[in-house]
């Protein structure tokens, strides 16, 4: 019962999107009910036909009441029409918003909302959740109505056809709803494992294309085949169980039907024999009783896809209503970054809140505006953790951060962004042309501005090696281009929204040392005002740095000079002489 309950303030929640959708439902409802009103005249008709019409041998009113049966037809399928059309409209119109609103939400995601839901789920829930909810909202919309409309009227002129065969009803409607809720009670969890054992079997079948090739070096296929098996598997147990629970519905009903039938004509029968009804009545009465079990069989239809719909809608929901980890509501209007500068006092971080270990600990850095930083440590030692608190994809757990010599909470998402560049190793390009690709730093700029951004990043090239220069067309994720080239290109993009504060997070180590000389060397010629933090395991990368900082484990090591920290810092002499040792070998 709990569960119903959720799943009807999702669905209700859910139909808040109908949006300028509203109407066409409105009207589908109304053409269902006048359809319903239309079809449960017909058999009123026939009944003074044959009570009337046949006994008095009356061509003429056989006629009349023949014409109209057939304009009440025509008039139920044309209803009939208006309504099926207007509620595949609400159906499309309102999962065609609700994606949308889903789509704009997930754009809003910080890291930690990412990782609460997984990829693989998230798109499970934006596309095969969303089918769910379109049927559910066509059954409802076009069906329930209809049911309902049709159970209480033809119950109720039933009933005034005649009153003790109604009292089989009476007797008949508890024991089919009290099966249908009982099935509805023990299938409703099944659906919702069933939902999330689709979200594990996605996540299977992306990370095996995402990473075909480390398949196929490592000869895993049988393994990945093994192991989409098993996902598999389960999800064909779950859906065969809650199937398997939903098909005792239909034969339930159409049991209970057929019962009902049998004592309709044995009582009926009688109620003829003593004189208490005409054969007409209890020809009425009969389609009255067909249309009223008809449609509580057609209601147990429509329940049955809202139990399979109720997970996705209840899943659907959770993306829309998640209280975003990361607020934007400390921000002041119209701060903008006044220069490149970055304070770390006393900074602590941890993913999880619940968590007793910190990625990060007891940060203290000052880096000022223009200064070229270099971050050098072993791998773990979380380099990359400390960068990306920056543009804020993360936030500290304690401690104080200020960017521009404001605290980093005060500057809105975007303006904050848009002033920091970050540059990863593993830099996704997307489909498109590479002149496209490298527009994503400054929608606006003109094609010099790329060029001019293209050469500092050592990219122009090659690409104008390409048969059709900046316009040739990369695949999905950038395939297209080797790894150095996408880094490259990644940097360029980023140049291109000419940042207070630029970081390279190890995104030259597919480059060769000449051309990464090359590439910063070229920093040379932009704004000086621009901030550099690099990370790189190469300390031909700090040859333009003003200073170092070497991390182990979370905190800062040490901070200096090359001289300095080759005097003090084992972690920096250790790396220096290793790579100073491998440049005399070679």
């Amino acid at each position: 019962m709990n569960r119903l309950i959720e799943f009807n303030k999702a669905f209700s929640y859910i139909n808040n999107y109908l949006g300028k959708y509203r109407k066409n439902r409105n009207i589908s409802m109304l053409m269902t009910v006048l359809e319903t009103v239309f079809e449960l005249l017909i058999p009123a008709v026939m009944g003074i036909i044959l009570n009337k019409v046949i006994y008095q041998k009356d061509p003429k009113e056989a006629i009349k009441y023949g014409l109209i049966i057939i304009i009440l037809s025509a008039l139920a399928m044309f209803t009939g029409m208006q309504a099926s059309k207007n509620a595949g409209l609400t159906s499309t119109g309102l999962t065609d918003n609700v994606r949308k609103a889903e789509f704009r939400k997930i754009q809003e995601f910080s890291f930690e909302d990412f990782e609460f839901f997984g990829v693989h789920s998230l798109i499970t829930r934006i596309t095969n959740d969303m089918q769910q909810i379109a049927q559910s909202s066509f059954m409802t919309t076009r069906f329930v109505i209809k049911t309902l409309v049709m159970a209480i009227v033809s119950f109720s002129l039933a009933f005034k056809t005649s009153r003790k065969l109604s009292m089989i009803f009476l007797f008949i409607m508890p024991i089919l709803v009290i099966i249908v809720i009982t099935i509805a009670s023990k299938a409703i969890p099944k659906f919702r494992k069933f939902r999330k054992q689709y979200d594990k079997l996605n996540q299977v079948v992306e990370e095996n294309l995402n990473n075909m090739r480390v398949v196929k070096a490592f000869v895993r296929k049988k393994y990945e085949i093994e192991k989409f098996g098993i996902a598999n598997e389960e999800m064909f147990r779950l859906s065969d169980s809650s199937q398997g629970l939903m098909s005792f519905i239909f034969p339930s009903a159409n049991s209970i039907l057929y019962l009902t039938f049998i004592g309709l004509t044995y009582f009926g029968g009688i109620e003829i024999i003593k004189g208490n009804l005409g054969v007409g009545d209890l020809v009425s009465f009969n389609m009255y009783a067909m249309m009223l079990l008809g449609s509580l069989i057609g209601l147990s239809m429509v329940l049955t896809m809202l139990m399979s719909a109720s997970p996705s809608v209840i899943r659907v929901k959770e993306v829309l209503t998640r209280e975003i980890s990361m607020d934007n509501d400390d921000k002041i209007e119209g701060l903008r970054l006044a220069d490149g500068s970055v304070d770390f006092t006393n900074v602590s971080f941890k993913y999880e809140k619940d968590s007793e270990t910190y990625q990060l600990k007891d940060i203290n850095l000052h880096i000022k505006s223009g200064e070229v930083i270099g971050i050098l440590g072993p791998t773990g030692s979380s380099k990359s953790t400390l960068v990306q608190l920056i543009p804020r994809l993360y936030d500290i757990t304690e401690g104080n951060l200020k960017v521009g010599g404001n605290d980093i909470k005060d500057y809105d998402l975007k303006v904050l962004r848009d002033e920091v560049s970050i540059v990863l190793q593993k830099n996704t390009l997307f489909s498109g042309t590479i002149e496209d690709n490298i527009r994503w730093g400054d929608s606006d700029a003109d094609f010099d501005e790329i060029l001019a951004m293209a050469k500092i990043a050592q990219a122009d090239e090659f690409i104008k090696e390409r048969a059709d220069g900046y316009q040739s067309v990369l695949g999905q994720k950038g395939t297209g281009v080797s790894g150095g080239q996408k880094q490259r290109l990644t940097i360029a993009r980023s140049l291109l929204k000419k940042p207070k504060i630029l970081i390279l997070d190890n995104s030259t180590s597919a480059v060769d040392t000449k051309t990464e000389a090359k590439l910063l060397e070229g920093f040379k010629n932009l704004d000086h005002n621009m901030t550099q933090i690099i990370i790189s395991q190469r300390l031909s990368s700090f040859e333009n740095a003003d200073r170092i900082v070497v991390m182990d484990d979370g905190r800062i090591s040490d901070i200096g000079s090359h001289d300095e920290l080759y005097q003090r810092s084992e972690i920096y002499k250790m790396t220096y002489d290793i790579q100073h040792k491998g440049g005399e070998d070679e």
